[in-house]
């Protein structure tokens, strides 16, 4: 857990504008939210459940980290200020029935996953969109007329 926090902070202070860096510690607030939203309710709506309830945390975090923040470092430490946020609101919301303890196997299982994800979904909206401009430039190429497709 103090690993993934240095890390973090560390990518933070290396990000050259203040703007930037703004935006990482906002997407960690809105990541940290949404899984600890999603840890908290998603037995409350078990037809959203994909494969179990880990898998579907870790696609919906993982994705909001990918569609969010395209650079790797800044996806993995917006992810991991994101998680740690969370799961310090889930050990405060249940500091009565439990004593607070962070970082615990459960939680670096939960990371790996949800890092996997937010690299996975990064991996296809890249594809995407690169098959998406390919695709667009053909389609140029062939409406103007006298110009000769390129082949690739």
């Amino acid at each position: 857990m103090f690993l993934l926090l240095t890390v973090s902070l560390w990518v933070m202070v290396r990000t050259p504008s203040f703007l930037y860096r703004f935006h990482l510690l906002s997407i960690a607030l809105l990541l940290g939210s949404v899984y600890f939203f999603l840890r908290e309710t998603l037995h409350l709506m078990p037809a959203v459940i994909w494969f179990s309830s880990e898998w579907t945390v870790a696609a919906s975090v993982g994705f909001l980290a990918a569609a969010l923040l395209r650079w790797p470092p800044l996806q993995i430490a917006g992810l991991s200020l994101g998680l740690l946020i969370g799961d310090v609101m889930s050990a405060f919301a249940h500091r009565e029935q439990m004593a607070m303890t962070l970082g615990q196997v459960e939680f670096q299982d939960e990371w790996w996953l949800t890092a996997f994800a937010a690299r996975g979904c990064s991996l296809l909206l890249e594809g995407m969109v690169a098959g998406s401009k390919l695709a667009f430039m053909r389609v140029r190429q062939r409406i103007r007329p006298g110009r000769e497709p390129e082949n690739d």
